[in-house]
């Protein structure tokens, strides 16, 4: 992981992250027959309405960024999943993830008000969610807008969010449960990723610790979710990785209120970049 730039923390209460995608506005019949193509490439399972409760019920990534920006992390680029990175990406299942691995980093960069990296992040995430047969979601302007938000964080912010929002709704009325779970998994795997990053070289790491600590139950609820669908062989194999993270939790002294040394800290991240570069790479 490259990172430079400097990290002066406040106090940041602990939230954190997951992400699901983007979308904007209506489609016409050739998006609903990209659409209804792509969702029949994956098969449906049945799962509880507790389970898919679960799923949509997840927060976005701004919890985590928001809560970043506030303790006064700097915006590294460089810790973010690369946008050329998504011609790598040719299966279901690598182009589901990385739209979540996208959409946190979407928010990163929105959070921070960076326009370039934020239209950047809309053109890759534009580009997976037609390829999911997520088509006619996104709004041809909306590039443009985020140009007009440039002293306007709040309206980029509530643009990106009502996005998020809409992405949410088309899933999960489509019953595209699974393409969820993975977008879903991204986002959280790439939120995660990101403060575990910002962790390991902030000046004084406790608040972002205590943020890392406190996604035990988000943790917890995605493991759950993954179960559920593990019949499902793709799905099967990221819930083998993500249950991976397990230790995040157990083997590196993570409390709350507690900063984190610098080598335990540097430990964590690589932990957690490895689960996430199984996805991005």
């Amino acid at each position: 992981m490259k990172a430079s730039g400097k990290f002066y923390l406040t106090a940041i209460p602990a939230m954190f992250v997951i992400a699901l995608t983007l979308n904007g506005c209506g489609g016409a019949s050739n998006d609903k027959q990209a659409n209804e193509a792509a969702a029949d490439s994956i098969n449906q399972l049945a799962v509880s309405p507790e389970t898919n409760n679960l799923l949509y019920q997840f927060p976005t990534p701004f919890e985590v960024t928001t809560m970043l920006e506030k303790a006064k992390a700097g915006f590294i680029f460089d810790i973010t999943n690369p946008p050329a990175n998504v011609t790598k990406y040719a299966t279901e299942k690598s182009k589901a993830l990385n739209l979540g691995v996208f959409s946190a980093d979407l928010a990163y960069s929105a959070t921070y008000n960076r326009i370039d990296e934020t239209n950047k992040f809309l053109a890759v995430t534009s580009k997976l969610a037609d390829e999911l047969g997520i088509a006619g979601v996104y709004d041809n302007t909306m590039m443009e807008k985020v140009k007009k938000f440039n002293n306007n964080k709040d309206s980029l912010v509530g643009m990106i969010r009502k996005v998020f929002g809409n992405t949410n709704d088309y899933l999960s009325k489509n019953n595209r449960n699974q393409v969820s779970v993975l977008v879903a998994t991204g986002g959280f795997i790439e939120s995660l990723y990101l403060s575990t990053a910002l962790n390991m070289v902030a000046k004084d790491n406790k608040q972002i610790s205590t943020l890392i600590f406190n996604q035990k139950g988000n943790f917890d609820k995605l493991m759950t979710i993954l179960e559920a669908y593990k019949s499902d062989s793709s799905i099967m194999q990221v819930n083998n990785e993500v249950g991976k993270l397990k230790a995040v939790f157990t083997d590196y002294g993570l409390e709350a209120d507690k900063k984190m040394p610098k080598e335990k800290a540097a430990q964590l991240n690589t932990l957690v970049e490895g689960v996430r570069n199984s996805f991005v790479n």
